[in-house]
C-alpha cells in the first residue's frame, strides 16, 4: 500500500473522536473497535491463550464511521486473547492492538481484560499524595530491576527485579535501609520509573538468561512490562503487580512519574500501528520513514490519530493507575500543539500531575523545528518541563567530553551559567551573558539534574575528569554538585544510587585498561554486573548518603529554594559581590528572613566579605550551628554552605 500523499485533508475525514477503541467488556457484552481506514476487511482472532495453537474463532469485523471497524459478542470474554487480522490489496496481516490494555507473554497477543478484577483491595480508596506546588517535588529516578535484583537489597528472592520490591518493608543491607525504605528515609517526593509498559527486547518466557534493557523499546504502550511481574503469562498479575507497586508508593508518601517513550516504536512496517494503518503513525519524507529518533523512525504526532492515541494513553495510564506524573522520552519530536493538549487534559484530571521531558531529539525530524518541543522553543510551552543540561554541562562537565570539567572540578568558566541554573534558567536582573542558558518560561520548567540513566554517573565522570584529585576532594565535588541541584530554583531530579556514589563498571575491563574503559556511558542494555544497585555501597558512603538526605530535608522546610514564579525570583533574588568572580553569593529574601547561599568552589578554604551578622544554617556536613558571626565568613573546600541573616 502507497503512503499517504496528503495526511490533513486524510484526518479531515477519518478521524475518529469515540473514546472507545480497543476492548471493552460491558458487563455480559464485549466490544472491540479498531481504527483502520484503508483496510479492505479486517477480522477479530479469538484466541484461548497468549502463544501458542489455540485459535477459538475469526470473525469478520462490520465498518462503521470514519474508519473504525467494529463487533459485538453477546457474552463476556475476559480472559481471551486476541489478534486483528488486516487485509490490504489481498494480502492479509496479522497484528496486536495499539488499544490493548492487556496482553500476553512477550506482548505477541492483546488480551481481554476486566480492569475491576485487577484493584489490589484498598486501591479504588487510595490517593494520590499531595502536592501544592511543582516546585515542591524532589524527583528520583529508578529502573525496577537495578532497584532489587542484586540480594544486597534484602528483598525476597521471588520478587527480586520486580514491580512487588517495591512493596516490600524494612528491607535492609548491613546498617542501611534499602529499597521502600530507603526511599522513605532519603525523603524524595517522587520516584521515576524507566519505562513500565511492555517493551520488546527482554524474553519475558526465559528470566534465567538474564536479558536486561532499560525498556526505551515500546511494544504494547498500554500494558505493563511482563519481566517485571512474577507471572508475565497472566495478563492480570503484571496489571495487579504494577497497582501493589504504586499503592506501596502512595502510602508512603511517594508520587510515582512514567517514563513514557511515544517518540517511537520498536518496530517499523511490522508495528501494530503500521499494521492498522500503513504509513500514518509514523513521519515519512517522500514515501519513506525518518528517523528523527535515532531508533529508527519517529511517530507522528501532528497526525490527528496519533495525537489522539498518546492523548488517550496519557489520560489511561494517569486515570487508570493513579499515576503522579510523566517524563517524555525526546519530547523534542513531539509537536507543540500535542504537547500542550496532554497538558490541558491532565490539568481538568488533577493540575498537580507533573509533565516534563527532554527537549531535543535523537535526530533530524521530518517535522519542521518550529513545531516541535525543543527546549529552544519553551516559551510555546511554559507549563511542560524540560531537563535542564545546561546547569548539567556547567556543574559537573561536558556529558559528552568525558574528560571536560565542570565549576565543581575546577572550570570556573561555568560559574555564570551555574548561577543561571540557581535562579531556574529564568531571566534575571542581576545575571548577563550566557542567554542560551536562561531559556525557562517559570522555574516549574527547568528539571535540574547532573545525573541520569543516560551517560556517566556523576561519580564515574568526575573519577574519569577530577583524575588528579584526591577521593576525599572528588567525594567534595559530588556533594557540592547535588547541593547545587538541591538549592536551584525549578525541581531537582535524582538517580538512584547517586546519593551514595553510584558507579556503572564496565565487566571484564582489562588491568591496562585507560580510565575512561573502565565506566559504563550507555548501559541501556548492559548486564545487572554494571547495572544493578549494590546496597552495601551504602553502607560504605554512609556520610555521602545522609549529605543528599540533609539537603532534601533543608530544601522542603525552606521555601525560599522552591519559588514557583520568575517574578518572585528577580524579587527575591540578588547576588552580592563576593569580592571574587567564582566564589557565588546567592542572597534569598522571604517573609521576614534573609537568607545566604554561599559556594566555594575551591580546593581550599575561601573567606569571604558577608557585611551582616549571620548564623550558619547549613554547613559543609548539613548541620545547623549555634554561633553568631558576622562580617565575614569562611567557607570550606569544594562546599556551599547557607547562612541565615540575624
Amino acid at each position: 500500500m502507497d503512503a499517504i500523499s496528503n495526511f490533513e485533508e486524510f484526518d479531515k475525514y477519518n478521524t475518529y473522536y469515540g473514546n472507545d477503541l480497543g476492548a471493552i467488556i460491558d458487563g455480559d457484552i464485549t466490544r472491540f473497535k479498531v481504527w483502520s481506514p484503508c483496510s479492505y476487511c479486517v477480522f477479530i482472532n479469538i484466541y484461548a491463550d497468549g502463544e501458542g495453537q489455540n485459535l477459538v474463532e475469526t470473525l469478520p469485523m462490520r465498518r462503521i464511521e470514519n474508519g473504525v471497524w467494529y463487533i459485538e459478542f453477546a457474552r463476556s470474554l475476559d480472559g481471551y486473547f486476541y489478534t486483528y487480522t488486516y487485509e490490504y490489496d489481498m494480502k492479509r496481516f496479522e497484528g496486536t492492538d495499539v488499544y490493548a490494555k492487556a496482553c500476553g507473554i512477550n506482548g505477541k497477543r492483546s488480551a481481554v481484560v476486566d480492569l475491576g478484577t485487577t484493584n489490589p483491595d484498598g486501591w479504588e480508596e487510595h490517593k494520590r499524595p499531595k502536592l501544592n506546588s511543582h516546585t515542591d517535588a524532589i524527583i528520583y529516578e529508578a529502573h525496577v530491576r537495578d532497584f532489587s535484583i542484586d540480594p544486597s537489597s534484602g528483598v525476597s528472592e521471588q520478587n527480586r527485579g520486580k514491580f512487588l520490591a517495591f512493596t516490600e518493608k524494612k528491607t535492609t543491607c548491613g546498617s542501611s535501609a534499602t529499597c521502600l525504605s530507603h526511599l522513605k528515609a532519603l525523603g524524595v517526593t517522587h520516584v521515576q520509573l524507566l519505562p513500565i509498559f511492555d517493551f520488546c527486547t527482554v524474553d519475558e518466557a526465559h528470566p534465567e538468561k538474564r536479558e536486561y534493557n532499560w525498556g526505551y523499546d515500546p511494544l504494547n504502550y498500554n500494558c505493563p512490562e511482563g519481566s517485571y511481574s512474577t507471572n508475565p503469562y497472566d495478563p492480570k498479575c503484571r496489571i495487579r503487580e504494577l497497582k501493589q507497586l504504586i499503592m506501596a508508593l502512595h502510602e508512603a508518601g511517594i508520587g510515582v512519574v512514567m517514563d513514557v517513550v511515544y517518540n517511537h516504536t520498536y518496530f517499523t512496517e511490522k508495528s501494530a500501528f503500521h499494521l492498522a494503518q500503513p504509513y500514518y503513525y509514523h513521519r515519512t519524507k517522500m514515501g519513506r520513514f525518518t528517523n528523527g529518533s535515532g531508533c529508527g523512525n519517529e511517530t507522528a504526532s501532528d497526525h490527528k490519530m496519533m495525537q489522539k492515541f498518546i492523548l488517550d494513553s496519557v489520560l489511561y495510564w494517569a486515570r487508570e493507575y493513579k499515576l503522579d506524573g510523566f517524563r517524555f522520552d525526546l519530547m523534542g519530536l513531539i509537536d507543540i500543539d500535542t504537547v500542550n493538549l496532554i497538558r490541558d487534559k491532565l490539568n481538568e484530571l488533577d493540575p498537580s500531575i507533573l509533565m516534563y521531558g527532554e527537549g531535543w531529539t535523537g535526530g533530524e525530524s521530518a517535522l519542521n523545528a518550529t513545531k516541535l518541543s525543543y527546549k529552544f522553543n519553551s516559551y510555546s510551552f511554559g507549563r511542560v518541563g524540560l531537563f535542564n543540561d545546561n546547569l548539567r554541562d556547567a556543574v559537573k562537565g561536558s556529558t559528552f567530553d568525558t574528560a571536560n570539567k565542570g565549576y565543581v572540578s575546577g572550570n570556573f568558566y561555568e560559574t555564570t551559567i551555574v548561577k543561571r541554573g540557581l535562579v531556574g534558567s529564568v531571566p534575571h536582573h542581576d545575571i548577563d551573558g550566557y542567554m542560551e542558558a536562561c531559556w525557562a518560561f517559570e522555574p516549574t520548567q527547568a528539571i535540574n539534574y547532573v545525573e541520569a540513566h543516560d551517560n556517566l554517573t556523576l561519580w564515574d565522570k568526575l573519577s574519569i575528569c577530577g583524575a588528579e584529585f584526591s577521593d576525599a576532594e572528588r567525594v567534595a565535588m559530588d556533594k557540592l554538585s547535588a547541593a547545587l541541584v538541591m538549592f536551584s530554583q525549578g525541581i531537582p531530579f535524582l538517580q538512584l544510587g547517586q546519593d551514595f556514589l553510584r558507579s556503572k563498571p564496565r565487566p571484564n575491563v582489562p588491568a591496562d585498561a585507560k580510565l575512561n574503559e573502565r565506566y559504563e556511558w550507555d548501559s541501556y542494555n548492559s548486564p545487572d554486573f554494571t547495572n544493578s544497585i549494590k546496597w552495601q555501597q551504602k553502607d560504605e558512603n554512609k556520610a555521602v548518603f545522609n549529605y543528599y538526605r540533609a539537603l532534601i530535608r533543608f530544601r522542603k522546610a525552606h521555601p525560599l529554594f522552591r519559588l514557583s514564579s520568575k517574578q518572585e525570583i528577580d524579587q527575591r533574588i540578588s547576588f552580592p559581590d563576593s569580592g571574587d568572580l567564582n566564589i557565588i553569593i546567592e542572597r534569598l529574601e522571604g517573609e521576614g528572613e534573609a537568607l545566604y547561599l554561599v559556594v566555594n568552589p575551591y580546593t581550599e578554604k575561601r573567606t569571604t566579605h558577608i557585611g551582616v551578622s549571620y548564623r550558619i544554617i547549613f554547613d559543609e556536613k548539613g548541620r545547623e550551628q549555634e554561633e553568631i558571626l558576622s562580617g565575614e565568613v569562611t567557607v570550606p573546600p569544594l562546599c556551599a554552605i547557607v547562612l541565615r541573616q540575624v
